[in-house]
């Protein structure tokens, strides 16, 4: 299934270069059952929003694991990493991927279906947020890793990254497309600056 981008396997190590790994820090008891749900936005919003977010979603993120299955070809590895993580944090945009990649080539197309009807109905409504090409009407996203895996899935290298005050703090980032094209983002973090806030209160 073709969206937003086609990404390829050999970009896999380059990619998440600039994706940060956290040691787990807490034991995490709440498990989704995500493939009975459709609720992107809602339940995006919700995780996304959460106090506790970094010990559901951060901390223990298996990128390196999952990239370093896939580029062994072991694709059940790779999708049983994805999928134990997805229990804990079902609005990982490039773990869905990911595991989606892993189970085609399983030919195991339905489940690989589920993880891509996540992947797009959650950057549906990341994209849905703006169009990234102001500070006004940047894509709203839920941390700073989501706008790498926004990049990742729009096909850009992230170059350079900047954060930009104002009536509506942003960061803008520089990327590049496969042609090396050079084009501007801006991204609006908004929960990750309001768990800040709260953590300096």
């Amino acid at each position: 299934m073709k969206i937003y981008a086609v990404i390829l396997l050999s970009m896999f190590c380059l990619s998440c270069a600039s994706v940060q790994e956290m040691p787990t820090q807490k034991v995490v008891t709440k498990e989704y059952e995500w493939r009975q749900l459709s609720n992107y936005s809602e339940l995006r919003k919700k995780i996304g929003w959460s106090d506790n977010y970094a010990d559901v979603c951060r901390f223990g993120r298996p990128i390196s694991k999952m990239t370093e299955s896939m580029n062994n070809e072991q694709w059940s590895m790779a999708a049983s990493i994805g999928d134990l993580w997805l229990k804990q944090c079902p609005i990982d945009i490039r773990v869905h991927y990911f595991a989606a990649i892993s189970l085609e080539k399983l030919d195991r197309e339905d489940e690989a279906e589920s993880h891509f009807r996540w992947m797009k109905g959650l950057m549906d409504d990341l994209v849905a947020s703006g169009d990234g090409k102001s500070a006004k009407s940047a894509y709203e996203v839920i941390s700073i890793s989501e706008e790498y895996d926004a990049l990742y899935l729009f096909g850009l290298e992230k170059k350079s990254q900047s954060l930009i005050s104002g009536e509506v703090t942003c960061d803008l980032i520089t990327a590049t497309d496969e042609n090396g094209k050079e084009v501007s983002i801006y991204f609006n973090p908004a929960a990750h600056f309001v768990r800040l806030a709260k953590m300096f209160k």
